[in-house]
């Protein structure tokens, strides 16, 4: 739909009746609109498996305080130069409100109309966009919601960490969030099924790029570990940071100026002469680590074979524990 490009305000809509202003400014139901396509929340209905159970419990908890006269916030609205006003902050108010009204419940005030408390809000595109994003605190977007308010903002112009502000939540991961809005529909239908865990496809999408979706499709039951590879354990990496550290304390001033000239580009000689002890323990540290690879290679090998022989794709649920 395409507003009027006529400038509204507020004050136009009160004067006109359209809004009615008593101890905050109210606006009757059938006057809230929904802007298509504004909403970041994924609809219930596109939703599976644990999210969507959890979705629905958030939907009846506040239908329910809804029908026992229970208070909310006033919604946030911008107004409509068709008549009306648009949501911008309280659409799972908007929604259950209207739940409530079609099962009866008691909302009318003395003239037979439902008024809706609302505030005015002030700001740009980029800023609704924005106060979508903050807002959702008492019912949490997803994070795939929370990737495609991310997306928006940045076709607003809005930098990684201008963007990583709105939540407090580094540049880096605002990267990958983008990453992840970008990504195909298929990987996001599997997101939005509860198949997969948001963080696991950012993992996939960063190793396989356009062929994410088919790789989390087929292999079933991932975790991060099952792309980027297990962990080693902090017992055999810990020497081997120590050892690097002592190998690194042990080379002497000329030693150390050599392998800085080689660093930087400059000419110097080809070869150093480091003492054998000084690469003992940091030997047998990088053979302790070598031993925990080939063991996690092979628990991976014969984790794959009996899935093969089981018929199955997926790895045992021991192996996917997170």
């Amino acid at each position: 739909m395409t507003e009027s490009t006529a400038p509204v305000s507020f004050r136009q809509k009160i004067l006109s009746k359209e809004i009615k202003r008593a101890h905050a400014m109210q606006v009757r139901y059938e006057q809230l609109h929904v802007e298509p396509g504004f909403n970041l929340r994924t609809p219930i209905e596109r939703l599976g498996g644990k999210l969507r159970q959890k979705a629905e419990a958030a939907e009846e908890s506040l239908f329910r305080h809804i029908m026992a006269g229970g208070q909310y916030p006033a919604l946030e609205v911008r107004p409509r130069a068709e008549g009306g006003v648009w949501i911008v902050d309280g659409h799972r108010r908007h929604r259950n409100i209207g739940r409530a009204i079609a099962a009866g419940a008691p909302l009318q005030d003395k003239d037979g109309f439902v008024m809706i408390d609302v505030v005015a809000f002030e700001g740009n595109d980029a800023e609704r966009t924005k106060r979508v994003i903050d807002s959702s605190k008492a019912e949490a977007l997803f994070i795939l919601d929370t990737a495609m308010g991310y997306a928006r903002l940045a076709r607003f112009k809005w930098d990684n960490e201008r963007i990583g502000s709105v939540e407090g939540v580094s540049s880096v991961w605002v990267g990958k969030m983008l990453t992840l809005a970008n990504a195909n529909t298929d990987v996001h239908d599997l997101i939005l099924a509860d198949l997969v865990k948001p963080t696991v496809a950012i993992a996939a999408i960063e190793k396989y790029g356009e062929a994410a979706g088919e790789f989390l499709r087929n292999r079933g039951k991932t975790t991060i570990g099952d792309i980027k590879g297990r962990p080693l354990p902090r017992k055999v990496v810990s020497p081997l940071i120590t050892s690097v550290d002592t190998f690194v304390k042990a080379l002497d001033p000329n030693q150390r100026a050599a392998i800085v000239d080689a660093q930087e580009g400059r000419v110097t000689s080809e070869t150093i002469t480091i003492p054998t002890a000084a690469l003992l323990e940091l030997f047998q540290a990088h053979g302790a680590v070598e031993t925990v690879r080939a063991k996690q290679a092979d628990k991976q090998r014969r984790a794959a074979e009996a899935a093969a022989a089981a018929g199955q794709t997926s790895i045992p649920e021991e192996e996917t524990a997170e």
